[in-house]
Parts: structure tokens; sequence; C-alpha cells
């Protein structure tokens, strides 16, 4: 199977751009004639990245609807606009984020220290202050939304703040759970790091999804601002394994599959030159091609993902009924639930100390960042 979906990629790439697109809308109208005829009914309002949408909609079948109803109706209503004039090579960071104000303020501090000078946030019914905290904040623009999540309407949410700021430009989209980074990032800002890939032809790095975690058990610990980094401070280097599939490449492993056996893409394109006839999804990039077009890029997302303040909000998860991985969620619980002890350290466990620590990585391109780092003592 595996050689064939490799046959399969490699004689698609061989063909014209516009013969792919229409074999696969006419694969879409036969697998899933609702996906299809919702994207007819909204044809206008996606007709800059209607070759995209069909991409889209192969891949997250029957659930594009929630995506063009929310992108139809400009669900997403600004408070508040920056208008700053960046450099072509500083990103603009956009993040959907509901009650999680830690993790906003970690995240803000975070990027600000690494040279991002814009953010957007999506404020989806906070009640825990998120709102005024980000309002009081001179480098944010906020933007709320007051219907209920799921990630294809988080992706139309996004679709609406890059229509607000433009394309051929650089964004970096994230999770409030997650942190950027890439090895040397303490010397070398992430507007450099930009400058590379641009003078390299790239337009998106690879992101795979670190999980951090502490030595304590799942879901105790210091989940405040100043104790996330220096608590939840381990990840694995060597369980992590690199797929390729048809449409993307992908990331699986880590420690929920040692713990959980859990088989999800662990894997993002996070920062991306995003044109009109692009859009961002969850964990690829449409049209799918774009995948593929990383040249070895890669940068890491530091994941937090069993901080104290997680588990209500995952028991919340799962009886919402909005998430489609509610079932990982119940397995977290039921593992949590049926042992409290548990823990996701282990012996083979590497203390993040710095960014070229990620180097134990085995996902890592070497070639890449010999080239990276090297480039950067040049100057």
């Amino acid at each position: 199977m595996k050689y064939i979906k490799l046959f399969v990629r490699f004689t698609l790439s061989l063909l014209p751009k516009s013969l792919v697109y229409l074999l696969i809308k006419k694969a879409l109208k036969k697998t899933s004639k609702v996906d299809f005829d919702e994207i007819y009914k909204n044809q206008d309002s996606v007709k800059k990245f209607k070759d995209a949408i069909y991409s889209y909609a192969y891949i997250n079948r029957n659930k594009t609807g929630a995506f063009l109803t929310a992108y139809h109706n400009k669900l997403v209503k600004p408070i508040r606009i920056l208008q700053s004039n960046l450099s072509k090579d500083c990103p603009i960071f956009i993040c959907a984020a509901k009650n999680e104000l830690t993790k906003i303020k970690l995240q803000v501090e975070y990027h600000r220290k690494i040279g991002v000078r814009h953010f957007a946030y999506v404020d989806n019914m906070s009640e825990d202050g998120s709102i005024e905290w980000l309002m009081e904040q001179p480098d944010v623009s906020l933007f709320s939304v007051d219907e209920s999540y799921n990630s294809n309407s988080r992706n139309a949410w996004r679709r609406q703040i890059t229509d607000y700021f433009g394309y051929n430009k650089w964004y970096l989209i994230l999770d409030a759970d997650e942190l950027f980074i890439y090895p040397g990032i303490e010397k070398i800002d992430i507007n450099q790091y930009i400058n590379f890939l641009e003078k390299k032809k790239i337009n998106s790095a690879f992101s795979p999804m670190i999980d951090m975690y502490s030595k304590n058990k799942l879901f105790e610990g210091n989940d405040r601002q100043s104790g996330i980094l220096s608590e939840y401070c381990f990840f694995d280097t060597d369980t992590y394994k690199n797929e390729k599939e048809l449409i993307r490449q992908c990331v699986t492993g880590g420690p929920r599959m040692r713990l959980f056996g859990e088989s999800n893409t662990n894997s993002k394109y996070a920062l991306i030159k995003l044109s009109e006839e692009m859009l961002v999804g969850t964990h690829e990039n449409h049209p799918y091609k774009l995948n593929y077009k990383t040249n070895g890029a890669i940068a890491f997302l530091l994941h937090y993902k069993f901080l104290p303040s997680d588990k209500n909000k995952y028991r919340e998860n799962i009886t919402s009924g909005l998430y489609g991985s509610a079932f990982m969620y119940q397995k977290y619980m039921d593992t949590f639930d049926q042992n409290p002890d548990t823990l996701l350290y282990y012996d083979g466990a590497e203390k993040l100390t710095n960014s070229m620590d990620l180097l134990k990585i085995s996902l890592i391109d070497k070639k890449f960042f010999k080239q990276f780092l090297k480039n950067a003592e040049s100057k």
C-alpha cells in the first residue's frame, strides 16, 4: 500500500496542475456529494481559492460545510486592528483561543523575544480576562467570534484574518498551547530565519509538534506562566516517526503514542508565506502539492498538552461533541482515571536546556540546519 501511494503521488506530480484539480474535483463529486454541493453553493465567496477548497474538502470529507458557513457568514468580528508597517520578513502571528489567558501571556512574551512584532488573536467567548488583557497589549490586533468552536470553523476564522491583512506575506499560525522554535533561535531570530527561507525560495517550514512534559503525574505541576517552561521541559527524541502520505508529510509517535497508542498526525506547517490562492488547514496546506515544497525546511512546535488546567477542559471536550478527536480525549481521561499516577516522563526523556537540544530529535534535517547555522555564522 505504501508503494502504491508513493507511485500515485509521483504520478500526480507529473500531471499539469489544472488536470490534477479536475481529478480531485471529480473524485470529490463521487465520494462526497454533500461537500461538492456546499462548495458549489458558496462558489462566489471561495472563488479566489477554489482549487484549494476542493483539495481541502477532499481531505476533510463531509466536514467542509462548517468551514464554508463560518467563512461565508463572516463570523469573525474585528475589535481592534493595528495598522503596522512590517518588513516582508516579519510574520503576523495568528491564534484563536478560548479561556487560555495563562498560555496566551506566555505565548506573547515568548514570541516577542524571537522577533514577532504583530499578533492577531481571535477570542472565542472567553470569560477569564483574555480580551481585557489582549486589549492592553500595544502589538495585538483583536477579533472575536461568538460561535461554537470546531477545527473547520477555526480554519475559516484564520482565513478571514488573512483576508484582513493581505497575502504574499508571512504568517505564523499557532494554537494557544504551542510555541515556535528551531535550533539557534536564541541568536537567530524569526525574521532572519524567514530571510533564509526566502533566499532558498521556500514558502513554508514543516513543523512537527513536540509534546513537552514534566516529571510529575498527568495534570500535576506548576501551570502558572513562570512555571510552564521551567517545569515542562522534557521531550522524546527517538519515538517520533516521519511519514509521507499522498497529500502531506506528517509525523506520528511521541509520548502520546507511547502512553495512549495515539496515531494522530503530530505536525503542521505553522510558518508560511501565504498567497490568496492558498488555504491553511489544520495539519496541511492546500492545494496539497505545497506540502512537499519545503526543501528540508523544518522548525518545531513545543506542545504543552497536559497542564493542570487541561484536565477539566478535556472533560468538557468529551461531552461537548464539538471535537472530532473527542475519542482521544476520552482515552486520555480513561487512562488517568484508572491510574492517576500515570507519567509521560520515562527513562529516555531528554531535557530541553536550549534550542540546540532539538538537533537530537530523529526528525531533524541536519543538512538544512547545517546550511542555516553556517549562513548565520558568516554574518
